[in-house]
């Protein structure tokens, strides 16, 4: 599958796929990822999901796993607007983050941070993709990922019903993503993180380890060092 999509995407000239969806499906009943997951099991999901990335680094694409640190278990749809899972840090260890460490430890390029909310976890309901205890202490502290942190698309409605797009846009950046997907109004975005390095709550440093992260995963496309 990762072969025959990568070839589509190659000949029309794309070179970054959002997929594979590494989510375990640890409640039945979630019918967000239901039909995109690969299963209840943790190391079967990790298997396939490698096995798609494989595929489509093969035909020049690079893969993305998605959605951190699993959507599996919730009911609601973070299109819509707000969703949590109750799921604490150990059932995640066990389950819903096997599939991402198993990437993590196979180099892949790209992890997309979805929207749903950890209150068992993180003791909020701030989204993960503008957590820092989720993106910079579980994702990159804890898993050691150091590839590029792109956030779900950020006009949905777990993000525009409760933020900005100003706001989003730096909470993303100090959380730890590197990428920010879809605005909602992009120029907000823009001038709020453009606002935000010249107010000091953001700082600059944090912009260039992004830069870095990306260049380096440009330079590995092209054959760089």
């Amino acid at each position: 599958m990762g072969v025959k999509i990568g070839t589509y995407l190659h000949d029309l000239g794309f070179n970054v796929d959002f997929a594979p969806v590494a989510d375990v499906l640890t409640n039945p009943d979630n019918q967000v990822v239901k039909l995109r997951s690969f299963g209840d099991d943790p190391n079967v999901t990790a298997n396939m999901a490698a096995s798609v990335a494989y595929g489509l680094a093969s035909q020049g694409i690079l893969g993305t796993y998605k959605h951190f640190p699993g959507h599996g278990a919730t009911e609601a749809d973070t299109h819509e607007g707000y969703a949590y899972t109750e799921r604490t840090k150990e059932q995640l260890l066990e389950s819903e983050l096997v599939p991402f460490q198993d990437g993590i430890a196979r180099g892949i390029p790209f992890i997309m941070a979805a929207h749903i909310s950890l209150p068992n976890v993180t003791g909020n309901d701030v989204p993960a993709s503008l957590s820092e205890e989720i993106i910079d202490g579980i994702l990159r502290g804890e898993m050691g990922y150091d590839g590029v942190v792109i956030t779900d698309a950020l006009d949905m409605g777990a993000i525009v019903q409760e933020y900005s797009s100003a706001e989003t846009a730096v909470k993303a950046l100090q959380a730890g993503a590197d990428l920010l997907l879809m605005p909602e109004d992009f120029a907000a975005a823009y001038q709020g993180v453009l606002d935000a390095v010249a107010n000091g709550s953001l700082s600059e440093e944090r912009i260039d380890e992004s830069v870095r992260r990306i260049l380096r995963v440009k330079l590995g496309y092209l054959g760089g060092e």
